[in-house]
């Protein structure tokens, strides 16, 4: 970048000293014709006329002519037409990052996360993990518990942190000056495991009330209504169906089967099915695990058995 703006400032310099030579030219003052005619008729010689001198952007011109040789010219030509080039592409960048929709996008609200530099953006194509589409069995309910974070999300912040977040929560009672706060994705996953719990109520809820039951059931639903609609993934499912397609052993090329050739075009639409193996931008979910993990409240006793701790308004 260094080399860019000296480019541009050799560049600038040069067109300064044209400008201005070309608009300091001077000529000397041409004799009236009295005064002119007197001084022949005083005079046995006979003076030549000064007639204006070459404008000062010729003498330069010739200078450079003849003091540098051609080849240095070339060079010094095809540096001007790099730096004209260099700043268009640079105003054209500048341009490109103010059109850009993040470049507009209001300013996210603090976060230590964000101020720690955690996030990380990766693009992850779905597929489907059928640990977490079985019925309640140890390993499924492993599974869920890996991806409900350290204490559930829950961290431990100190005072600093808490000012800028600018919202007051619960401060540690034998550790003043540290509050507890959670992590919003990890409540959302929390949100999602308390749904799927309420399908088999009776293994996971024996002896809840219903109405703690539907109350926190329906703050969950509503928590990941939002979630869902903030995030906005703009990813494309599709209607598809896998039998319609398969690779050539030979060629490795895509082809259409001879049942899908077979079928008209209502028969091909009605034979497809919703899929969701694509692409996704997404948030090191590692990345933000590492960073709760390290602040993580590690009082078990504290976070999940103190009154109204882990009940959420709804």
């Amino acid at each position: 970048m260094s080399d860019k703006i000296r480019l541009l400032e050799l560049s600038f310099a040069c067109c300064n000293f044209i400008v201005s030579s070309s608009i300091t030219m001077q000529y000397e003052k041409v004799p009236d014709a009295e005064s002119s005619s007197d001084s022949l008729l005083h005079s046995n010689t006979y003076e030549q006329p000064k007639w204006p001198r070459e404008p000062k952007l010729k003498r330069a011109w010739r200078s450079l002519r003849d003091e540098w040789p051609r080849p240095a010219r070339v060079l010094l030509a095809i540096n001007a037409a790099l730096s004209v080039v260099l700043l268009c592409l640079y105003l054209h960048a500048l341009w490109r990052i103010h059109s850009s929709p993040f470049y507009r996008a209001p300013k996210p609200p603090y976060s230590p996360l964000l101020e720690d530099g955690v996030i990380e953006y990766e693009n992850k194509r779905f597929h489907p993990d059928r640990i977490f589409q079985q019925d309640p069995s140890p390993s499924v309910d492993k599974a869920w518990e890996s991806i409900l974070g350290p204490s559930d999300g829950i961290v431990r912040l100190p005072l600093s942190v808490s000012q800028k977040l600018g919202y007051h929560s619960s401060e540690i009672y034998y550790a003043p000056g540290s509050y507890i706060y959670g992590v919003s994705m990890f409540h959302q996953l929390h949100c999602l495991d308390i749904i799927r719990r309420s399908f088999h109520r009776s293994h996971y809820f024996p002896n809840t009330s219903d109405a703690e039951y539907h109350d926190h059931r329906a703050h969950c639903l509503d928590f990941l209504r939002q979630a869902i609609m903030c995030n906005g993934d703009t990813a494309m499912t599709y209607w598809w169906n896998k039998t319609y397609t398969y690779t050539d052993e030979k060629t490795g090329e895509e082809k259409y089967s001879d049942e899908y050739l077979k079928m008209d075009k209502k028969d091909r639409a009605y034979g497809t099915t919703l899929l969701w193996d694509v692409e996704h931008q997404c948030r090191s979910f590692d990345k933000i695990q590492e960073w709760t993990r390290k602040h993580q409240l590690r009082d078990e006793a504290y976070w999940r058995e103190a009154p109204n701790f882990r009940k959420a308004e709804g």
